[in-house]
Order: structure tokens, then C-alpha cells, then sequence
């Protein structure tokens, strides 16, 4: 077997499994960083294909591509020569079995014959992509030819046909391009380099030209590997002699590792090791032919991580090809790829990243222009869960590659790279203020874009031609709408001249939900095909909304003349902030405007007043509400309605006081029972101070003056009573008998309580430690007397340890547990304690 066709027969096998076996990606929620592909796959079958590609290796490339898509991705195939035919409809790629249905659909394409008609090719590419709406998608064609755009070759040299025909087919492109879905162009034979190449421009895609159809599984597995962002580490030829051992490192972040060998002699065998002796059970899969070998390397958890060997024996000549798919992937959103930017501009980049990010983690812009080796770096900032930052150096034409790298440290851990080119443009402006906007059904926005060189519309350039100016508006669930916007005269959209060079489009909001817009700029300049676009951000549609008004349940009453409060509440049911004019009307008055400003969803409760004239008749007023909203898109509601009972100035107050005492009758129940429980609590501490009073032992010591015999104690009564002490004489009234003066008299000690008028209140200077109600006196019956305190009496109160002296005796009064001396009353009259 020739070598250079078993190298091609191995690398369509190799390319097939890389696709099977690569599935791994994570998915991301951005169109943009999506590995999920929708893709038409257009196949010429002109009558040149039986020459330029005489053993049909489109047919087993097309095989190939089917195998290399993953089962979650969508798929179509057409075929096309002077017409086009489908022959297999967009469909999801799923399983083996349905794999196998859409590999035998293009069982057709071997044929050749006709012409090359590239504009039918494209429209039915165009609609089955239209035909797949599901989110978080790529939708791209993959357009395979061997010739010119030619669709009937009896009119090839008619140039007023072909002219009609390729600007129709410009115009296909562009529409193409406007829906984002990006045309990969490849060529072979005598397909025209131009031409594909403005295709691509116009979609944003890439044109390539094929030396011959050996190297078209090549450029589908090229293609397929941007797309789903994976990373190729080998592409060699290895001469192999007895054995050869190829190192190779397998990395945390890599969560499958395929190398495939095809050979050109029988009998070669190959497998890995690792180096590091890690444990491989169940993680490494090879499949063998007398052609090739393929080995998988799996890992969930970096249990692969280290170095590893591929270890070749046989002798002869091996081709190896080595792709990795990684856990951690970068995706450069902006500058899109493939793209024109204006010369001077500079580049915003931003960079999405799926897959679990550390702390350690950092990303990474190499600029290189025009195919020089030295890279400028831009680091890029973390914003909003996305990468960021400026490119400034955009200072000459050419060719600019972008590459975004992931790095932990000082290594990196992934990258790819996209190319734009720099070219001798004006900028797109506009002046829109679509971003971050809430508008509402029905409204129309008007959107303006202009080209600009300086500082202003670049106007009646003669290099600048303008095929097509769109607004692109994006809903939630990827449906795309293009609006093209026209240089005419409207005043209210800021374009008040025809030929003034500034754009404009009536916009009219006709769906709720979330959208994005851009501006799109297709044409040539200085005979350069541009495509410009410029994001104009997101913004909401939301229903017309209302604003809702009603009373509260208050019964509301005055007298004439009298000043009346209503309570409103006005509530905000849009979904954006609203400005709302609100007053009350009666039959007689109005009260004064509010004109409140209230948030999405906000609710205000406010109060209007209103002056009832003194002539108003006693009667219920009718009170309406007037709400008028500042936006006529929004709805007005008025709930329920409410009345002011007009009644006479008695009435008035004697519904007042009712209602005085029926909401405050819980403080007047206080408020009477107050008394009450401030005489019971006096009556209560009272009692309780007295029974405790009664408790203490009271004695009266005395003894003889002059004698050395103890003193006696006599215990007085606890209760009311009286003691008696006889002097002088024997008497079986008294309780003691004294010796003393000739003629007898009798000392009486008598314990009384003496009830003050107000008992309440003497319980509450209990509280204030003042004197008991007991009262104890000492009375002297004639001829008797007794001395307290240098004075003579016959009867006087005495008091806790109050000493006296009558009849040759000293007598001294004292309680136990008396209280302290402080707390004893004192007799101003007195002067005692």
C-alpha cells in the first residue's frame, strides 16, 4: 500500500475516534463558550468532483465528521450542484445506531454531476440552521467545493447574469452572517480562493484551499477541534526501530488523553506506562488494527497526573497524532473571531472560562501582529465572573493572533487562539440607549448608528461602500431578529436628513423578555469586505403594566366645615419606576395633587386631606380617586370606592367621644380601678405592718436607784391593754407592787392602737419607714409623777428606748426588733423621736 494513502486512510480513522472519544467538555452557559455545535454540512457533488476527487474522500471524511460529533450536537447534511438536495435534515447527532442512519443518508454524495451553485447551497444550509432553536448553541456550516460559484454553465460568460447572481449570493452571505451563523469554507481543485474568502468575511468564519481531498478530514478534525476548543500535542511522523519510547505528561486539567498511530508496515504494537507507577486500572483503553492503534487516557480527579510513557515496537514508519480535551478551557467572546477591527481602535477582550477556578488561577491575552514572534501580554481583570481588559496598541494593519491563555503560576494550563484582522476602517457608533433599558410592549425605541472617522459621520466617502446596516436583536432563547436600518429623514429618531449618513430603525417592542442588540456594519472600504459590530447590551420588554389605586376600610366622618384626612394606597405593578399624577374629588371639592414616583412594585400609603364647606349638607359625599400615569402605555386601576358622612356638630362629638371611649377602653378600665388598687394596696400594707407590729415583745426594765440588784423586766402586752405598777401600798389591781413613797399612787403603762382616719394611706408611710399606729403611754395617778428627759408628767407617750424616773425607781422602755431609729416619727411639737 502506498504510504502517503495509508497516512491519509489512518489519520480519517484517527480523526474519527478523537471524535467519538472526545466528549468531555464542560458545558457553559454563554452562546459563546458553548462546546455544543448545530452545524449544516454542505457537500458539493458537481460533475468536477470526478476528477478532483476520484475516490470519493469526501464521502469517508463526511463519515468521519459524523463519528467526530458529539451525541448532544445537531447535525444536517446537503448536497448541491445545480440544485440542492437535503439529505439528511437537522436532527441531533445521538447515539451509534442513529449515527449509522445519518452516515448511510450520504450514500448520494459519491456522485458527480452539474454545476456549482453556491447560493442554493447556502439559503438551505441557512434554513436548516433556522430550523434548530435551542439555546447555548454554535451554529456554524461547513462548506465543501471543488469549484467556482457557477449555476449554470451555458450562462458562465453572460456578465450581466453572473454579476445578478453573485451579488444575490453576497446578499445570502450577509444575511447569513447577520443570523451569527459563521461559514467554514473549504476549497479544493479550482475553487476560487476570493470567494470563499469574502464568504467567510461575510459570516465571520474561515476560508481554506485544500492541496487535494486527502486533507479534508484534516480540516473537518481542524475545525471541529476550534470549535470544541481542544488541544493538539501531536501531529508527527515516528520512525520506529524494535522500541521507541515517546514521553509524554498527562496534566491535572486534562480529562481525556487520545494518541492514534497508523503504519505503514504490519505487526507494530503499542501501549503506555506511567512513569510515576500511578494506578491506571480501568482508565486506559486501546484498540488495536493492523493499521493503527488508538489509545485513551480517562481521568476524573487528576489520579493520572504525571509522567508517562507511549512505547512503540516494530520497525517502519509511524504517524502520531495526539489531542487533548481539558476540565478548564478558556473562550475569547470578544474581539469575535475572524473579524475585521478598525485600525486605531482599541480591542476590549474578554475572555469567559469554564470549568472549576481557583484563586491561583489567572488569564491572559498574547497579541502578536502579523506573524511576530514577539507577543505583547494583557492581563486580564475578573469582572462579573468573566475576564477582561483593554488592548490599546492597535497600531498597524494586518493580521492579529489572539491567543488566551489560563495560567496557574508560571504555568499554563490552557489556551487557544482566534485571528482577526486590523484593517483601514472607520468605527461604528450610535448613540441607542438600549443597555440595561426596561421598555414596554408597544413602545418604539429609536436605534441610530454611524460609521466614523474623527469625530463624526463619516459622510459621501467614495471607498466606502455600505451593503447592509442591521440592528440584531437576541431573545432569551436565541431567536434572532434583524432589523435594517435606513439613512432617511425622521426628527425624532435624531436622523433629521436624507444622505446625512446617519442610520436609523424604528424599533418596535412586540414580545416580552430579556434581549441583546447589536449594530452591524457590512461593506467594503477602500476595496477591503468589513463586517463591524458593535453590542449595544441588553435590555427587558415587559407588559404595559398598571398602577392600582383604592381606599382603606376607615369610615370616615366630619361636620361641615371641617377638615377631613382619607387615606389612599397606590400601588406600582409595572415593571419599571412610573410617575403618577393622584387626587381625591367629592361633589364639592378637590383635594390637592400628589405626584408620586414610585419604584417597580412599590406600594405607597399616603393620606389626602380635604375641606368640607361650612354649608355642606348632612348627607354622604361620594369621594372618587384620580390617578392619570405619565406613561400612556400604563394601565390605571381604581379599586374600591369611599364616602364622607357629612353630620351635625353634636353628632360629630358625641361619635367622637364613642369612638374616644370604645378605643381606649382598655386605659379607662385603668384608669377607674386606679384608685380602688391604690386604696386596697394602702389597706393591705397597713394591715400587714400593723399584724407584724403586733409580733414584737415590748418590756418595761426597771430598777431602784441606788440599788446594786439586777434590773427587772416586765413584758408589756402585745395587744391593746395595761399594766399597772403600785408604789407605796399592797393593791391586787396592780401587776407589780414597789416599795415606795408614803402615800401611794399608781404607775400605769397602756399599750393602744389609735386607727388614723385614712388606714390606706398610713399603709403607704409604712413604705416610707414612718411610725407604727402602736402607741404605749405611761400615766401617774395623783399624787404621782414621773421624770423623762429632766420634765415632770403624769401621762405621756414614751418611745423605744425612752428612760424616766418616778417613785426612787429608773424605768426604760425597749422593744425587740424595734424599728431603727430613723424610722421613728417625729413630733415637731416635741422634739422627740
Amino acid at each position: 500500500m502506498n504510504f502517503k494513502r495509508m497516512v491519509s486512510i489512518g489519520a480519517l480513522l484517527t480523526l474519527t475516534f478523537l471524535g467519538i472519544c472526545s466528549n468531555n467538555g464542560t458545558a457553559a452557559a454563554e452562546i459563546g463558550t458553548s462546546e455544543k455545535i448545530a452545524v449544516s454540512l454542505v457537500i458539493d457533488t458537481s460533475g468536477s468532483m470526478a476528477e478532483t476527487d476520484p475516490t470519493n474522500l469526501r464521502k469517508t471524511a463526511a463519515d468521519v465528521f459524523v463519528d467526530m460529533l458529539s451525541p448532544e450536537d445537531y447535525v444536517g447534511i446537503v448536497s448541491f450542484s445545480t440544485d440542492v438536495m437535503e439529505l439528511a435534515p437537522m436532527q441531533q447527532v445521538g447515539d451509534a445506531t442513529n449515527k449509522q442512519n445519518i452516515k448511510a443518508s450520504l450514500a448520494p454524495i459519491v456522485n458527480a454531476n452539474g454545476n456549482t451553485n453556491y447560493q442554493l447551497a447556502l439559503q438551505k444550509a441557512e434554513q436548516q440552521l433556522d430550523s434548530y432553536t435551542e439555546e447555548n448553541v454554535k451554529k456554524v456550516i461547513i462548506f465543501l467545493t471543488d469549484g467556482v460559484p457557477e449555476p449554470d454553465y451555458a450562462l458562465r460568460e453572460d456578465a450581466a447574469f453572473m454579476s445578478a447572481y453573485m451579488e444575490s449570493l453576497w446578499q445570502t452571505t450577509a444575511q447569513i452572517g447577520l443570523k451569527n451563523y459563521s461559514v467554514y469554507a473549504l476549497g479544493f481543485g479550482s475553487a476560487d480562493p476570493s470567494a470563499l474568502q469574502r464568504i467567510a468575511s461575510d459570516t465571520r468564519g474561515e476560508a481554506k484551499f485544500l492541496g487535494n481531498s486527502s486533507e479534508i478530514a484534516v480540516n473537518f478534525f481542524e475545525i471541529l477541534r476550534t470549535l470544541k476548543n481542544r488541544q493538539g500535542f501531536w501531529n508527527e511522523m515516528v520512525n520506529v526501530a524494535n522500541e521507541t519510547v515517546m514521553p509524554f505528561q498527562v496534566d491535572g486539567y486534562d480529562s481525556q488523553v487520545t494518541m492514534v498511530l497508523t503504519y505503514d508496515t504490519v505487526g507494530m504494537d503499542a501501549w503506555v506506562r506511567s512513569v510515576d507507577e500511578l494506578d491506571s486500572t480501568g482508565k486506559v483503553n486501546i484498540q488495536k488494527n493492523e493499521n493503527y492503534t488508538i489509545i485513551t487516557l480517562n481521568q476524573s480527579d487528576k489520579e493520572l497526573a504525571g509522567n508517562w510513557e507511549l512505547v512503540l515496537n516494530g520497525n517502519g514508519n509511524a504517524q502520531l497524532f495526539g489531542d487533548k480535551d481539558l476540565s478548564l478551557k478558556s473562550w475569547l467572546l470578544e474581539p469575535k473571531a475572524n473579524t475585521q477591527q478598525p485600525l486605531g481602535e482599541p480591542l476590549r477582550l474578554s475572555v469567559s472560562v469554564t470549568g472549576a477556578v481557583s484563586d491561583t488561577i489567572s488569564v491572559a491575552v498574547l497579541v502578536s501582529k502579523n506573524g511576530n514572534a514577539e507577543a505583547e501580554t494583557v492581563l486580564l481583570e475578573q469582572v462579573d465572573g468573566g475576564y477582561e481588559g483593554i488592548y490599546d496598541n492597535v497600531d498597524e494593519t494586518g493580521n492579529y493572533l489572539l491567543e488566551t491563555q489560563i495560567r496557574e503560576g508560571n504555568s499554563v494550563i490552557a489556551s487557544n487562539t482566534a485571528a482577526i484582522s486590523v484593517l483601514q476602517l472607520p468605527s461604528l457608533a450610535s448613540d441607542a440607549a438600549l443597555d440595561k433599558g426596561i421598555f414596554k410592549l408597544s413602545e418604539t425605541q429609536f436605534v441610530t448608528g454611524y460609521l466614523e472617522l474623527g469625530d463624526g459621520p463619516l459622510a459621501n466617502v467614495p471607498d466606502l461602500i455600505i451593503s447592509s446596516f442591521s440592528l440584531i436583536t437576541t431573545g432569551a432563547d436565541g431567536q434572532q431578529e434583524i432589523h435594517p436600518l435606513l439613512d432617511w429623514s425622521s426628527e425624532s429618531s435624531g436622523d433629521a436628513f436624507n444622505g446625512d449618513s446617519i442610520y436609523s430603525v424604528p424599533l418596535s417592542i412586540a414580545e416580552e423578555g430579556l434581549f441583546e442588540a447589536d449594530l452591524v456594519v457590512q461593506g467594503t472600504y477602500q476595496g477591503a469586505n468589513f463586517t463591524l459590530e458593535k453590542p449595544l447590551g441588553e435590555y427587558k420588554v415587559i407588559s404595559g403594566g398598571v398602577i392600582s389605586g383604592t381606599f382603606g376600610d376607615e369610615e370616615i366622618i366630619n361636620k361641615p366645615g371641617g377638615e377631613v384626612t382619607i387615606p389612599a394606597i397606590i400601588k406600582n405593578q409595572s415593571g419599571r419606576t412610573e410617575t403618577v399624577h393622584v387626587s381625591l374629588t367629592t361633589e364639592q371639592e378637590v383635594s390637592e395633587e400628589q405626584v408620586l414616583t414610585m419604584k417597580a412594585g412599590e406600594q405607597i400609603e399616603t393620606n389626602f386631606i380635604v375641606s368640607l364647606a361650612s354649608d355642606a349638607p348632612l348627607e354622604k359625599q361620594a369621594v372618587s380617586m384620580e390617578i392619570a400615569a405619565e406613561d400612556p402605555l400604563t394601565q390605571v386601576e381604581i379599586g374600591k370606592s369611599t364616602s364622607i358622612a357629612v353630620i351635625s356638630g353634636n353628632e360629630f362629638f358625641v361619635r367622637n367621644l364613642l369612638i374616644f371611649l370604645t378605643e381606649n377602653s382598655m386605659l379607662i378600665v385603668v384608669l377607674l380601678s386606679l384608685p380602688v388598687l391604690i386604696y386596697l394596696t394602702g389597706r393591705i400594707l397597713y394591715a400587714v405592718k400593723l399584724n407584724k407590729a403586733l409580733q414584737v415583745n415590748r418590756y418595761l426594765v426597771y430598777e431602784r436607784i441606788g440599788s446594786v440588784a439586777e434590773a427587772q423586766q416586765l413584758l408589756l402586752p402585745k395587744k391593746p391593754g395595761k399594766i399597772s405598777l403600785v408604789f407605796g401600798a399592797d393593791s391586787e389591781e396592780a401587776d407589780v407592787v414597789l416599795i415606795g413613797p408614803k402615800i401611794p399612787y399608781l404607775l400605769v403603762v397602756e399599750v393602744a392602737i389609735k386607727y388614723p382616719k385614712w388606714r390606706w394611706l398610713e399603709g403607704y408611710r409604712v413604705l416610707s419607714k414612718a411610725y407604727l399606729p402602736i402607741h404605749i403611754t405611761v400615766t401617774t395617778t395623783p399624787p404621782g409623777i414621773f421624770k423623762l428627759d429632766s420634765e415632770v408628767h403624769t401621762q405621756k407617750e414614751i418611745f423605744d428606748q425612752d428612760s424616766f424616773e418616778s417613785g426612787g425607781y429608773r424605768f426604760r422602755y425597749q422593744a425587740e426588733k424595734a424599728i431603727p431609729e430613723e424610722n421613728k416619727a417625729k413630733n415637731l411639737l416635741e422634739g422627740k423621736m
